[in-house]
């Protein structure tokens, strides 16, 4: 392949590389497909002159419209213009892309790939990026070599080197020394606590299906689909996780109906703050859990009940509000652990719980006009049990006790999707028809009771020891007041539906388990690249000085903390280093000279010999470009022992025993010229010392 057809195609590589890590964060824009195709069709197409004529008209018009829509954003309707910056910086990354081959354009390119790279960072740097990254400085530097050697031999009027496959690949093998030296520096750097945000939250704005600011039962006609989306990810760094059916997420609590959907009154307070209260009542036991993530554009923090305490880890800042929900606010990606009480109080101290009300007369008692019917049906429920507890454990055992049937259909009709038509006809619906009943025959006698929705259960990732929660993971309960207690959890849904989980033919896909394990290479990602704080960058050190001061007896820290496998792994990464040291000087050991290199470097010492000094590069163009500029004696011939010289090196060329004779020739040639040349005058190495000083050599002689 020529130079600069080699040459285009990799700087072509690099801004595609530079496009992928952009599209990583920003996502398939129609502007990102489009650059995307551009940047293709420069790697594939050899550009003709009739073809580039109308890649430059089209360069001047796109860059004139461009500017002149940033310009009008910018100042007549004062919005934000980064998005024509970035629709710019695209354009001209195709145009310059798909220029002429003999166009000087690649420091052009150079910069406007490097930008749009420094640009993609403002957004979730996730797993594609990093790949993105490793590729671009690899793309770099072979564009930047192959760059090099054009000009030059270009400038020195070298005939034509075709790089072998060898040569790219030695080369290309260099940029991983660069990512080397990147990821040392970023191990070892001093760390900084993150005080603002470098990350966007991905889909702002938006909330998740299935997760959403106001509870309806009102819909109808269809079927809920399945929404395999990851919602959020837990660990738990304390211990093992608890069983499935305590795992409740709790979100958001609502507590106004109107007969179809569920909202928030504002100003509505709760004497319930967390911490003592349930400390204080409940019991020591303490559950910790870390959680990733959060629903798009939800605000919300998630936690199993009842929640004790919040610790943000990102740049958040969380609150409680009145009702007792967790908040925050900030755009950084919500990390945090939450130390949570018991699932349950005790038994005995809800069987004693008093009857009194809530303290805020009427608040979560409200209840909009309904049949009488509800009533009669809430009486009935409870009639002969005595105690909140008892009735509150009769009317969830009333719809769990297989009258009721869980189903992801909707109903078939507006009169099946109310309330009543759920108790009374249909008598099957999803998760919120259960709760919401059971709140609305809570209230209906006296009790007061919310609505609450987060999510239930999620996948365990056993490749990264975290659970899963997705949207199909999406649930709603109740909670129950209980004075001198605290709100307690109640789920009414039928055991078989309280998790929407994974269909089976998505079980059975390889898409699933493969989307599965690449969650687990972004958390793991997100935890030691995007994470990486000055707490893991102490301990990261604090286990390799543990590792290095094992104790010689025993073989094992003294007062350390052992993980499983670390000691494995760096013997491994040792062992490795050993091995790749041995290689690289066995295979200089090993290197032997050919014929055309022999030729080369006797050709170096006849000049040498000559008092020609060396030139100031070590490459062998650099040499014959300063034999031509200081006028030595058969430069042109050297020149062309030089050419055939790179041909075979590095070309990857075969020059036949006619092109190493041609190369003998022109060693002879060079020597016989040198030869001539100092009976005639001295050196210039000698001619610097002054003008007696070639009279004193010749006396010499």
């Amino acid at each position: 392949m020529r130079l600069p057809l080699l040459h285009r195609r990799l700087t072509a590589g690099m801004a595609l590389a530079a496009l992928v890590a952009f599209a990583a964060g920003e996502g398939g824009s129609p502007q990102v497909v489009l650059s995307g195709g551009g940047l293709v069709l420069a790697l594939l197409w050899r550009p003709t002159a009739r073809g580039t004529v109308w890649v430059e008209r089209a360069s001047r018009v796109g860059v004139l419209a461009l500017f002149a829509w940033m310009m009008y954003v910018a100042f007549v309707l004062i919005a934000d213009f980064m998005p024509a910056v970035l629709a710019m910086l695209l354009f001209l990354l195709v145009t310059e892309s798909l220029r002429a081959l003999e166009a000087h354009n690649d420091m052009r390119l150079y910069s406007l790939s490097f930008a749009l790279l420094i640009a993609s960072t403002a957004y979730y740097p996730g797993v594609l990026f990093g790949a993105a990254f490793v590729a671009y400085v690899a793309m770099s530097t072979l564009a930047m070599m192959v760059g090099f050697l054009r000009r030059q031999t270009e400038a020195l009027g070298v005939a034509e080197i075709r790089l072998g496959r060898p040569f790219l690949v030695a080369t290309a093998a260099l940029s991983g020394v660069t990512v080397l030296v990147s990821v040392v520096l970023f191990v070892v750097f001093p760390r900084l606590p993150r005080a603002w945000n470098v990350q966007g939250r991905a889909g702002a704005g938006e909330v998740m299906a299935g997760f959403t600011d106001r509870v309806s039962i009102g819909e109808h006609g269809g079927r809920i689909s399945s929404n395999p989306t990851i919602v959020f990810r837990v660990e738990f760094p304390e211990g093992p996780r608890p069983p499935d059916g305590e795992l409740y997420w709790r979100g958001r609590s609502f507590d106004r109906f109107d007969g179809t959907r569920w909202s928030r009154t504002e100003g509505l307070s709760t004497p319930v703050a967390g911490g003592g209260w349930y400390r204080e009542r409940w019991g020591p036991e303490r559950r910790t859990q870390r959680i990733y993530g959060g629903p798009p554009g939800a605000f919300v923090l998630f936690g199993l009940a009842p929640i004790e305490e919040v610790q943000p880890r990102s740049a958040i800042r969380p609150f409680r509000d009145a009702t007792g929900d967790l908040a925050f606010v900030g755009s950084d990606e919500p990390v945090y652990t939450i130390v949570s009480g018991p699932a349950r109080p005790p038994r005995d101290l809800l069987r004693t719980a008093p009857d009194d009300p809530y303290p805020s007369e009427g608040a979560f008692l409200q209840l909009p006009a309904l049949s009488p019917e509800v009533k009669r049906l809430a009486d009935s429920i409870t009639a002969g049990e005595r105690g909140r507890v008892a009735k509150v454990e009769a009317v969830r055992g009333y719809f769990t006790g297989g009258r009721f049937r869980y189903t992801l259909d909707l109903p078939a009709n507006a009169l099946d999707a109310t309330l009543e038509g759920f108790l009374f006809h249909r008598r099957a619906g999803h998760c919120e028809y259960f709760s919401t009943a059971m709140t609305v025959l809570l209230r209906a006698e006296g009790i007061p009771a919310r609505e609450v929705n987060g999510f239930l259960g999620g996948d365990w990732n056993e490749a990264g020891k975290y659970l899963a929660v997705t949207g199909n993971d999406a649930h709603a309960w109740v909670e129950v007041w209980f004075p001198d207690v605290g709100w307690v959890s109640f789920d009414p849904t039928p055991p078989r539906g309280r998790q929407q989980a994974l269909t089976d033919s998505e079980r059975a896909s390889w898409v699933w388990p493969a989307r599965f394990w690449f969650d687990g290479v972004e958390h793991r990602w997100y935890k030691w690249v995007l994470d990486y704080n000055l707490d893991k960058q102490v301990a990261l050190f604090r286990d390799a000085g543990d590792f290095f001061s094992r104790n010689r007896g025993t073989g094992a820290v003294a007062g350390a903390r052992q993980r499983p496998g670390g000691g494995a792994l760096a013997w491994a990464l040792g062992a490795g280093l050993v091995v790749f040291l041995l290689w690289l000087r066995g295979g200089r050991r090993g290197e032997r000279v050919t014929e055309e290199g022999r030729i080369y470097l006797d050709l170096r010492r006849a000049y040498e010999r000559a008092g020609w000094p060396r030139p100031p590069g070590e490459t062998p163009l650099d040499f014959a470009a300063a034999l031509r500029a200081k006028g030595a004696p058969a430069a042109q011939t050297a020149a062309h022992v030089v050419d055939l010289y790179l041909r075979a090196r590095f070309g990857g060329r075969d020059i036949g025993g006619e092109g190493r004779r041609r190369m003998r020739a022109g060693l002879d040639a060079v020597r016989e010229s040198l030869r001539r040349a100092g009976r005639r005058r001295p050196p210039p190495s000698v001619a610097a010392r002054g003008p007696g000083a070639a009279r004193r050599l010749k006396a010499k002689r």
